[in-house]
Formats: C-alpha cells, structure tokens, sequence
C-alpha cells in the first residue's frame, strides 16, 4: 500500500510540474531565449579603464534588448569572467562593481559558435551614492558537465539544517538508504572527497561520518562518472566530490545557523576574511543526535537426510535500540596571493563524535517440534568515539599561457576511534548468567604526495600529467574478555584478543590529453599507472600479509557538439577499488551470539570496467539527458554469509569474500526545466540489470535481476521572498548475492521566509511525514538456513532553521557594500 501511494505522489508531481511548465512557455515570447542550457559559453575580462588593474569579482549579467536579466555570473580575481551555454541572439551584457559605472556592452552569438570572446572590457569610476546591484539569474539545482553532474545544493532549501547524508539523497544518480550507505548507479563502491581532497572523516564509518557534516557548509556536489586519468582510480563506480562553502570577496562576511528539531539539534558558524590578497576562512559547529528503532528476525535452519531437508530448529529475536551521538567539527583554512601567477593555501579540519547505542536484545531457541531450548536477553552497550584531524597544504602557480599550471600538494589526515562495547546476558529467570567486555581501540593514517602540471598547445590541445604518493597506516587493538557471573572476574580470551597492523602505499603517476577540433569534436585520452604495495602484520599470532601488485588503467573520453544543441558522449575508464581496513580487520563482533561478523584479511583488490553512452538536448528552458552504461567488476567484494558449527551448534559467520564477476547493464534519464521564470522542476530516473556469478571450481552460484531507483524536486520562489520546495526519492527492493531486501523511500517539504533585506531567513523542513516508519524487509538464504530481518526506520523528521549573514564587505574604493546578496556563479566545463 506504501508502495503503491509513494509511486502515486512521484506520478502526481511530475504530471503537476510539467503541467506548470507548458502553461508558463506561453507566458511570454522571451523566455525562448533564457535558457542556461545553450552550446556558446561567453567569456571576457574586466578591467579599470585608467589602471588596466583587472576588476575582480564584477557582476556579469546576460540581457535582452529590453533590458531584462536572462542570466549572470561574477567574475573571478582576475576580472575573467564565462558565461557558458547562451543560446544564439543578440543581447546586451551589463558589467557592474561597487564604485564604477554600470557598462553596457552588445553582443551577437552566431548560430553553431562554441565560444565567443568579447575581449577586455573597461568600467570608468562613479562618485555617485553606491547602489546594490541585484542579478535575477539563478543556478538550475542540476547542470551537466563533460564528466557528470553537478547539484548545487545551496539552491535546496530543504537541506537547510540537515546534514551531508541529507544532500546526498537529493542527487540524481546517488541513492542513499536508511543506513546511510551511499550507491551511485546501483553500486557502492564510489570514491567520496571533500573539495577534490580524500579525507579521514569518511575512511572509517562512512554513513556516520555523513551525519557529521552540516548540509550548511555544502555549496555543491558533482557526480563524476567518468573521471579522467586526473583522478585517483579508486572507486569502482566513479567519484563523488563535496564542495564546501568559500568567498573569494573582500571585506568579511558571515554565518550562523541554529536548528532544533525532533531528532537533532545544530549549530553552525561560518566566518569568512579576505584582505589584500590574504583569505581566511573558519568553521566552528556541532551537533546533538538521536534516532530509535526496532527489528525483528527470524531464522531457520535445516538439515538434510537422504537428500531431504527438514527443520532442525528455529531462532526468534526481537531487538530495540536508542542510539545518541554528539560531535564538534571546526576548520581553519587561509590562501594567500603572492602576486598573480603564485598562491599558497592551508587548510585544518578537526572532528570530534560520540556515540552510546543502547540495545535490548531477546532471542528464543526452539526444536523442530516448538520445544523450547534457549531463552534469554542481552542487554548491550555500544560506546564509540573518534578524533580525526585534516590537514593540507597547497601551491599554485600560473604561467605566462592561459591554463599552464602547476600545482603541489600534501596532505596529513588521521583517525582514532575507539569502539567499546559491554554486554550482560539474562536467562529467562532474569538471572544474569553472562558477561562480555570488549574494547576495540583503531587509528587510520595517511599521508599525500602530489604534483600536478597542465600544459596547453596553441594548436595542439591540452595536457595534464602528474605524479601522486599515497601512504596509509591502519592498526587495530582489540582484546575480548568475559564472565559467567557480575560476583566473577573477567577472563581475556586471547583467541579473540589481537593487534592489527596494516599498511597500504599506493604510487601513482598520470597522463591525460584533451583535444578539441573544429569547435564539435573532443577526444580525450588518459592513463594511470598505480603500484600497490600492501603489508598487514598480526602481533598476536606473528602471521603477516604481503601482496605488492600494479595496475594500469586506461582512459578515453568522445565528445561530439551539434548545432542544434545536442551533444552525444562515448566514455571508457578502468577504475579499482581496495577494501578498507573495515573489510580487512578480523575482530569479531559476538554481541549477537547467532550472528557473528567479521572481516577478511585475505581480501584482494577488485578491477572494475566502465563504459558509458551519453545524450544531452538543451531545448529553450528544459534539458534532458540520457545515457546506457555498462559496469563490470572481477573479484568483487561484498558480504558472504555462511553457517559454522561451533560446539555441536550451528552459528551464522557474516564477513566479506572476494566473489567473482559482478555485471551491471544500466540506462538513466535525467530531466531538468524552469517554469514561470521563479520555478524549477528535476526528475531522475535509474533502472539496470545486475547479473552476480561466482564459480571457484567448486561452487557455481549465480544471482541476476532488474533493480531502479528515482527521484524528483520542484521549487518555486514567490514575492516577499518567500520559497517552497519539494522533494522526494523511491528505491527498489536490493538484491545481492545470498540476500534479497524490500524497496524503501524518502521525502520531504520546505518552507524558507527571508527577512531583514534577505540577511536572515526561518526555514521550516518536514521529511517522510505521512508514516511514522518505514520497515524494510532483507531475506538471506542459505543451502542450510533461511534468515528474515525486519527493521523498523522511525525517520519522521521535523526541524527548524534561523540562518543569519553578516558582513562588511571593504573594496579598493575603500566604499562599504549597503546590501549583500547571492550572485549565482556558473559550472565551468
């Protein structure tokens, strides 16, 4: 029935926005010519007409001949400025800045042109009262780029007092479920970074790490699906990159963001200083969480008899949780210009969580005939914490050619976490009969190395080359002690006791070379070359692990534009994905007697190859794109579950193998449009075959399915400032190799009213509240068992949200800005 009327709800919003759409192209006859989806990307610079000193950060707005704003951009601190995909016409642009005149210069884009330069254009100076110049454009929530997408979650009200994991489920092709575990195009092997830069915060935890971000400080996401030779292999699927936050003007600007809500409350705060060439940029927040649930599970084992399977006995468990958890997060970060060919910046991030997951758990053992053999409750207490500090440094120098650079980096990110947990068992007289403490105390490490130089030919293209050293260090110290009664004292048991050592160095080195010709065509070929030396060492036992390998991965990217605003795009990449240390680290977790998980030293690495089909129209206001991929992974690694008798009873091992070939065969439709100039409709749509099969010699097992996902949002500004926003997601049921798992959903509504001259807003957000939970159903099966989990998601949410902006914004004319407002800036491709 859920089902049925969240399916309903997408079909209604789709059918009411486009119905919005085609009423609104009738509006006026102009709105043909406001697309921000067009082949010809303007580009000029700006400069002082008495100094010929670049004006950097001007206001660039694109208008008709009636003077009307189609659309805008701010230039950069060298006064360039690109206004990209403008349709052919004749317009006007209007160059502003604090202290000059108002320019008003004509252009005519022909017809086929790829690009068009207008040159140097030069303000005069104006003594006049400043005025506060406003652009009416605003950034499309989803726009395409050569590689992906970008979704510019600033645009997104109802991310406004959420957190990373919230962003993410509003990004077309990423998928998030209510565990937090991020899928892009079916697949959960994705590379996430922060700002292009890996970071310690999401080696770990990952859904957790998510819950740590504030959606405040994120600008942007980009969905990278074929990455160039640039690129780190890693990640099988592709690369998800978080922008942050940052201002590039002068003067000092600010934010504060208080919410309160029933499962979190936050603050944020955001200080931003630039002066003279001198940028700072600092970040100081934290939150306060709580979330609950329950579950059942039921499991059945079997045995066999003359090639017969019969019931041998039954397993009921029943499960409440509370989890709470609290983290702080500051940053500090400053970039300073030399002069303007060299640039150094730094940049700190310091996290700090704690968690306390308190559980009940109650299991009933019964025979075949209903007989009952074992009854009793656990109560388990799971406490984490985790310290993680970032740290990167950056140099960056341009050279006499426009798009010579080179760049150095080096980066310094650690983790420790520490996850503890106590666990008292009752038998059904309420006697407690058992005790276990185990402490597992981890530390992640890992040091970068990078140069980079791009190098562009007059005529010949472009390339980039460049070398990187990435150095991790992964220990685990573990030591498990237990008791039959509170009056005895604990006793470590050095078979499950150990430490862990593993380390992971990874050297690499990169070429990749781009070539437009004739405005249409552009080919881009690349390779990396990646040699993995792997070493795990455990104390306890005195084994070790040495598995030095190499891989080289090619990379080719076509690209061809048409005139009438089409492109198609033809891409290959080979991307590798290395288990994490997660995967890797044998530490058992018994808390659940029944079922006991751990990981797999022995993991190899896992070889992926991705081809990917893509077609875009951009047509007055409305783009579509669609693309058919195809994704095939060797030596797959994923969950394996199996069933082992331990003292004459059988028990399930859930842990990680590498599994064998794992096909995907996908096609996604993407579609974005505007509608009476302050609305903006997306849907995104996502459907592919997945065919697993292992065969070892002595097992042949294969699973194969069709599987989709989708999402929607709708937004419109009114008068007054005052916006609403809707948005909404449904996944299909999962499957996997052994497991098979129920469809879930998510959706939500927002409210934002602007006040004191747009410097404070209210925003009101609401998510999935129609039920109060949504059950998810996952069915393993085994040749001798069958399990049924049934998780119980209490993710009705309501939340509350005061932002406010301050700032004092200080210029060359040594003039003070009256009012601050958004300028929308656009995706360079």
């Amino acid at each position: 029935m859920k089902k049925l009327f969240l399916l309903s709800i997408f079909a209604l919003l789709v059918c009411f926005s486009s119905t919005i759409a085609a009423s609104g192209a009738n509006t006026s006859v102009s709105f043909t010519k406001r697309s921000q989806h067009n082949s010809t990307t303007v580009t000029g610079v700006v400069q002082d007409t008495t100094s010929k000193q670049a004006v950097g950060f001007a206001t660039v707005a694109l208008q008709d001949k009636e003077g009307k704003n189609l659309t805008g951009t701010s230039a950069d601190e060298n006064g360039k400025f690109s206004l990209p995909q403008v349709a052919p016409g004749k317009y006007n642009l209007a160059i502003s800045f604090i202290g000059y005149q108002t320019k008003i210069y004509p252009i005519t884009v022909s017809s086929g042109a790829t690009t068009l330069n207008v040159g140097t254009i030069l303000l005069e100076t104006d003594s006049k009262k400043l005025e506060e110049v406003v652009v009416t454009g605003e950034k499309d929530l989803v726009q395409e780029t050569d590689d992906g997408l970008v979704y510019n979650a600033e645009n997104d009200i109802t991310n406004i007092g959420g957190t990373a994991a919230d962003v993410l489920k509003k990004v077309p092709q990423l998928s998030v479920d209510l565990d937090g575990n991020v899928e892009l195009r079916g697949s959960n092997k994705v590379r996430i970074l922060i700002n292009g830069k890996p970071s310690s915060i999401l080696g770990d935890n990952l859904a957790e790490a998510l819950e740590q971000i504030p959606s405040d400080m994120i600008k942007s996401v980009e969905v990278i699906t074929s990455p160039s030779a640039k690129y780190d292999a890693e990640g099988s699927a592709g690369v998800v990159n978080i922008i942050t936050k940052q201002s590039n003007l002068e003067g000092m600007t600010g934010s504060v963001t208080a919410t309160t809500g029933n499962r979190a409350n936050r603050l944020n705060t955001h200080l931003n200083v630039r002066k003279k060439g001198l940028g700072v940029r600092a970040s100081v927040g934290g939150n306060f969480n709580d979330r609950f649930g329950d579950s059942e599970s039921e499991q059945q084992y079997f045995m066999e008899e003359d090639q017969v399977l019969y019931a041998s006995k039954q397993i009921r468990q029943t499960s409440t949780f509370d989890n709470t958890g609290r983290s702080l997060f500051s940053q500090l970060g400053a970039d300073y210009d030399f002069n303007e060919k060299n640039n150094l910046s730094a940049n700190m991030r310091v996290n700090r969580s704690g968690s306390l997951n308190e559980r009940i758990l109650n299991s009933i053992e019964t025979n075949a005939d209903g007989a009952l053999i074992r009854q009793y409750n656990r109560n388990i207490d799971n406490v984490g914490q985790s310290r993680s500090v970032d740290l990167n440094v950056r140099h960056k120098k341009k050279f006499h050619k426009e798009d010579q650079e080179l760049e150095l980096m080096a980066i310094y990110n650690t983790n420790q976490r520490n996850s503890d947990y106590s666990l008292d068992q009752q038998n059904a007289d309420g006697v407690i009969d058992y005790l276990e403490r185990n402490d597992n105390h981890g530390t992640n490490r890992e040091m970068v190395f990078q140069a980079d130089y791009s190098h562009p030919f007059d005529k010949w293209g472009h390339l980039e080359v460049g070398s990187k050293a990435v150095l991790r260090s992964s220990a685990s110290n573990y030591q498990f002690s237990s008791a039959r009664s509170p009056e005895a004292p604990l006793e470590v048991n050095p078979a499950r006791s150990n430490v862990f050592n593993y380390d992971q160095d990874v050297y690499s080195s990169y070429f990749s070379y781009r070539y437009r010709l004739d405005k249409k065509y552009v080919l881009r070929l690349g390779g990396r070359y990646e040699y993995t030396n792997v070493h795990g060492h455990f104390a306890t036992t005195g084994s070790t692990i040495d598995r030095p390998f190499s891989n080289f991965m090619p990379n080719i990217m076509f690209l061809r534009n048409f005139e009438n605003n089409q492109r198609i795009r033809i891409s290959y990449s080979t991307r590798i994905h290395r288990p994490g240390i997660w995967q890797l680290n044998p530490y058992r977790n018994e808390s659940n007697r029944i079922n006991i998980r751990y990981g797999n030293p022995e993991l190899e690495s896992e070889l992926t190859h991705n081809t990917d089909l893509s077609y875009s129209w951009f047509i007055k206001r409305t783009s579509v794109s669609a693309s058919a991929y195809w994704r095939q992974t060797n030596n797959d690694i994923g969950h394996y579950q199996l069933p082992v008798v331990e003292n004459g009873d059988t028990i399930q091992h859930t842990t990680y193998r590498n599994l064998g070939k794992n096909a995907s065969y996908g096609t996604n439709l993407s579609l974005n449009t505007r509608f009476l100039e302050k609305g903006q409709f997306g849907a995104n749509f996502n459907i592919f075959y997945n065919d697993l099969l292992i065969d070892n010699g002595t097992t042949t097992l294969r699973r194969s399915g069709f599987m989709y996902n989708m999402s929607s949002n709708a937004s419109y500004r009114f008068q007054k400032e005052f916006s609403v926003q809707a948005a909404g997601s449904y996944n299909s049921g999962r499957m996997s190799l052994q497991s098979k798992s129920t469809p879930f959903y998510s959706y939500s509504m927002g409210l934002r009213k602007q006040f004191m001259n747009r410097k404070a807003s209210l925003s009101l957000n609401v998510e999935n509240f129609l039920f109060s939970n949504n059950t998810i159903q996952t069915t393993v099966r085994n040749p001798n068992s069958v399990n049924s989990n049934f998780n119980n998601n209490y993710n009705r949410i309501v939340r509350l949200s005061f932002n406010f902006r301050f700032g004092k914004m200080e210029f060359k004319s040594d003039k003070v800005l009256k009012k601050l407002v958004d300028e929308p800036e656009q995706k360079r491709g």
